[in-house]
């Protein structure tokens, strides 16, 4: 029998604080360059070091115990690479250090404000 994911299991955690009712989707995105060189006599393909992008859709929650948003300017501010943990449902976790970026503020008067990022990975990608 199949086993469905959804997104309720999703947890981030940033320097060790889980932030799950805010992240509302995440995606670990990885980018990876084939150089190919053509001689006169053969082919061959060189493949480049694999980079990351941490995509995180969230709920903005500025000012309330625990904000995400909050810590993220923090840590925009500071200007360091943070670590994070994404948990895959029933397979683990993925680990590294993102670089921070400051979130967004305020949207529509009728629904709930979201913000997007799109995070930099800084070095590789842990699975556990």
């Amino acid at each position: 029998m199949a086993t469905i994911q959804t997104g309720r299991e999703l947890t981030v955690t940033i320097d060790s604080v889980a932030y799950s009712a805010q992240v509302a989707e995440a995606t670990l995105v990885p980018n990876q360059t084939v150089d190919q060189y053509i001689t006169l006599t053969d082919t061959t393909a060189v493949a480049q070091p694999v980079t990351f992008q941490l995509n995180v859709r969230a709920y903005q929650d500025w000012g309330v115990v625990g904000s995400f948003c909050d810590a993220m300017w923090t840590a925009a501010t500071a200007g360091t690479a943070v670590a994070f943990v994404l948990g895959i449902p029933n397979a683990g976790t993925l680990s590294g250090d993102i670089i921070p970026s400051y979130p967004t503020a305020g949207g529509p008067a009728d629904g709930a404000m979201e913000v997007s990022f799109t995070f930099e990975v800084d070095g590789g990608i842990t699975k556990a």
